[in-house]
C-alpha cells in the first residue's frame, strides 16, 4: 500500500523533539495507541471539495507524518484533517513536551545545578539541535512553567496556613 502523508508545521526544537520521540524516523511514523494516532484515527475525513492539495514543495519546512492504517478508515480516502484538529495536534505534542520537559529538569534543584547545563543536556538526550534559538524557546517554557509551579505551591501553602489559623 502506498504511504499517505500528513504535513504539520512544528517550531524546529518541537518538530526535532517529536521526530525523536516517536523512533527518529523520517518521514515519521507514529506510535499505534499514541494520544497522536488517537487524534487522527478520530479527525480524519475526505479531503473537501474546495480544499487546496497542499504539494510537498509547499510543505519544506513541515513535519511529514506518515497516516497510519486504521481499520475503520482507509487513509487514501481519509487523509484530511480539518484546521481545528491540526491545531489539536499541534497542542498534544507541545503539551507532551512539556511534560517531559517539566519530568527530566524539574528533579534539580537550582542551587545544584546551572539551568543552562540542564537545557543544554535535555537538548542532547531528545535529538534537539543545540543552537540558541532552540536554547531560548525551551529555556522561556521551561521558565512558564516553573514560574506556575511555584504559584501554584505558594497559593497551597497560603490555603493550608489559612484553614488552620481559621480552626484555632
Amino acid at each position: 500500500m502506498e504511504h499517505v502523508f500528513l504535513y504539520i508545521h512544528l517550531d524546529d526544537y518541537l518538530a526535532q523533539w517529536f521526530i525523536y520521540e516517536q523512533g527518529g524516523k523520517y518521514p515519521v511514523e507514529l506510535t499505534r495507541g499514541s494520544i497522536e494516532c488517537n487524534i487522527l484515527e478520530q479527525f480524519l475525513i475526505s479531503q473537501p471539495k474546495n480544499a487546496a492539495v497542499s504539494t510537498e514543495a509547499d510543505n519544506r519546512n513541515a513535519v511529514k507524518i506518515v497516516l497510519p492504517s486504521f481499520r475503520h478508515k482507509d487513509t487514501r480516502y481519509f487523509n484530511y484533517l480539518p484546521k481545528r484538529a491540526v491545531s489539536l495536534l499541534i497542542n498534544c505534542i507541545r503539551n507532551r513536551f512539556d511534560v517531559d520537559l517539566w519530568n527530566s529538569l524539574h528533579k534539580f534543584p537550582s542551587l545544584l545545578c546551572r539551568q543552562d547545563e540542564l537545557i543544554y543536556s535535555f537538548m542532547e538526550s531528545h535529538g534537539i539541535e543545540i543552537n540558541d534559538k532552540n536554547w531560548a524557546a525551551i529555556a522561556k517554557r521551561y521558565q512558564r512553567k516553573r514560574k506556575l509551579y511555584l504559584l501554584n505551591e505558594r497559593v497551597k501553602k497560603f490555603r493550608k496556613n489559612r484553614s488552620n489559623f481559621e480552626r484555632k
